[in-house]
């Protein structure tokens, strides 16, 4: 039997980055509600209390890395798991309060109400790309509602990024239905969604970034967490689907918003959307 070994949370941010979404087990053991104040995007919420009644949902050939609020309980969490014969099992140090980059925010059911876990890989495309349009007319119309010019050509650069995020899923949905010859035809197929990528609604979003939006640099910043909190729906959408085709597209759109999330830390790393006053 092996025994657990331990991660610091930039080792974790290390590790995600450079294996698929479908390459490992990433489980949150802390309670409901801490999920749902934040979460590394794409965890699968086991509390410590149930983990052991659970344990048959953990993909026993991949690696497994375990997280709670500052490692004590994860720690506890990665003994269970290994003591059952899992041999690569990592305890993240730290948790998610040392964690110090994109997280996603909600319940584990939060936009799941357009996704009933039947849908066809081609209905999904259509629920994502509806979402990712969504978004694209959320940051043209931000752009057309502020003044300063900085800000303006951000939302602009934001907006540009998402139709090229739709034109990406056209082609996904031309693979699967060779019939859909351009992104009209796409449209009129687009789902009955009101949310923005990731399955929160404009006004939420507003509502809890405002003092990021009064700049450039927030804006990217709110944008990427967009981002992380896209990844993290399709991965439990890929919890919850009943069928390996959809799956598969479900970790392929979550690997999109990891590309994603690395093209926005690269605009925030040029400094492109420095702010006047050198922040």
């Amino acid at each position: 039997m092996g025994q657990p070994k331990s991660m610091t949370t930039k080792q974790a941010k290390d590790y995600l980055n450079s294996h698929g979404v479908s390459d490992y087990n990433l489980v949150d053991v802390r309670q409901a509600w801490e999920y749902e104040e934040f979460h590394l995007p794409g965890a699968k919420l086991i509390p410590l209390p149930e983990l052991a009644d659970r344990l048959n949902e953990l993909a026993a050939d991949k690696p497994t890395l375990v997280y709670c609020a500052v490692g004590g309980r994860s720690a506890s969490a990665a003994s269970i798991i290994s003591g059952q014969g899992m041999e690569e099992v990592y305890n993240v140090e730290g948790g998610a309060m040392a964690w110090q980059d994109e997280y996603a925010v909600g319940p584990k059911e939060l936009g799941l109400m357009y996704f009933s876990g039947g849908e066809t890989p081609l209905e999904i495309v259509t629920v994502a790309y509806t979402m990712e349009r969504n978004l694209g007319a959320f940051f043209t119309q931000m752009a057309s509602s502020v003044e300063r010019a900085q800000i303006v050509d951000t939302f602009r650069q934001l907006a540009r990024f998402e139709r090229e995020h739709q034109a990406t899923l056209f082609k996904i949905a031309n693979r699967l239905d060779p019939s859909i010859m351009d992104e009209g035809e796409l449209e009129e197929r687009a789902a009955a969604v009101d949310v923005l990528e990731g399955g929160i609604t404009a006004e939420v979003l507003m509502e809890q970034n405002q003092d990021y939006l009064r700049t450039a640099k927030g804006v990217v910043e709110t944008a990427m967490m967009i981002e992380a909190q896209a990844l993290d729906l399709y991965m439990r959408y890929a919890d919850k689907a009943d069928n390996a085709e959809a799956v598969k597209l479900l970790h392929q759109l979550a690997e999109e918003e990891k590309i994603h999330l690395k093209v926005l830390g690269r605009l925030m790393d040029r400094k492109i959307v420095s702010d006047n006053s050198g922040d």
